[in-house]
């Protein structure tokens, strides 16, 4: 795992910020288009691509960066720090999505959101956490029950509104559409297919290659507000968090990284192992297991 942990550590921040600035100007200019637009949450990623777009603008011709904060007023426990955007220099449209997702839920026959957001917090922080890989992995594989991939289709249905409006607001104003996703939901699937993290459904992907630790770093560099680097990752479901899905970022992107190196199970569980968390040996396979099989759905899509 030396090697893993150190691809991770060796990352340079301000030599991915000048390439990543470049690289955006160049999609500006080789689309001929007028500017940026992006899907801006209240998470560290949307902060980051905003921040790395808002810089390119600012070293290239000065065209607008608008992020879009798209809203449903029955979500709570999500921060969405509209100052931050606005201390870069972007300008933020926030628009409510509420009435639009009601109405989209009606038509679906889904299920009350509430009642979902409450299945899935039983689920993630009172059932058996086998029992809990086991239900993601059967949602993931599309194998759950007609009612588990109900309650999958109310919590995905706001990332495809989000997106829909996204492409449409970007199609009227001749705007590159930028996609604020990392590489560790890429690698893990861990996004809404034809939503807004799906970077297929955007002209560029700033933060793409970096792992979630890496994402924080540039944070860092940037001199970004510490509560938003602080602040625990969510996918904005209202009070549920990434690292109660997947597992603490400072165990997922060093496996994730060792995956790619070819790393056997055995060493992977053995530094897991060492780092504290509680885990022994099988539980650490288990985890392994569980990561390498959301990696592999992921890869086949």
């Amino acid at each position: 795992m030396k090697i893993a942990e150190e691809n991770l550590v060796r990352f340079d921040p301000g030599r991915f910020v000048a390439s990543c600035q470049k690289n955006l100007r160049t999609a500006v200019r080789e689309n001929v288009k007028k500017g940026i637009a992006f899907g801006a949450s209240g998470g560290i990623d949307s902060l980051v691509t905003a921040a790395l777009c808002a810089r390119a603008s600012k070293n290239g011709t000065g065209w607008p960066v608008i992020g879009l904060q798209m809203t449903d007023a029955r979500i709570r426990g999500e921060d969405y720090h509209p100052e931050a955007y606005q201390n870069l220099g972007v300008e933020l449209i926030r628009q409510d999505i509420t009435r639009e997702a009601m109405q989209r839920e009606k038509e679906l026959h889904l299920p009350p959101r509430r009642v979902t957001v409450f299945l899935m917090k039983l689920v993630l922080r009172r059932l058996p956490v086998r029992f809990r890989r086991w239900l993601i992995l059967q949602v993931k594989s599309g194998t759950a029950p007609r009612w588990g991939m109900k309650q999958l289709d109310l919590l995905t249905l706001l990332h495809r509104i989000r997106i829909a409006r996204l492409r449409a607001f970007t199609a009227a104003k001749d705007f590159l559409v930028v996609i604020c996703a990392n590489r560790t939901e890429a690698s893990l699937g861990y996004f809404v297919e034809q939503g807004v993290d799906d970077t297929r459904m955007g002209d560029a992907a700033p933060i793409a290659g970096l792992y979630k630790t890496q994402v924080i770093g540039v944070a860092r560099y940037l001199g970004l507000p510490g509560e938003i680097i602080r602040q625990r990752p969510s996918p904005g479901f209202g009070g549920i968090y990434d690292e109660e899905i997947l597992g603490p970022y400072e165990l997922v992107d060093p496996i994730l990284a060792a995956f790619d190196l070819g790393y056997p199970d055995e060493n992977i569980a053995r530094w897991i192992a060492s780092k504290g968390h509680g885990l022994g040996p099988a539980q650490a396979h288990g985890y392994i297991r569980f990561l390498r099989t959301l990696a592999r759905f992921a890869a086949q899509k």
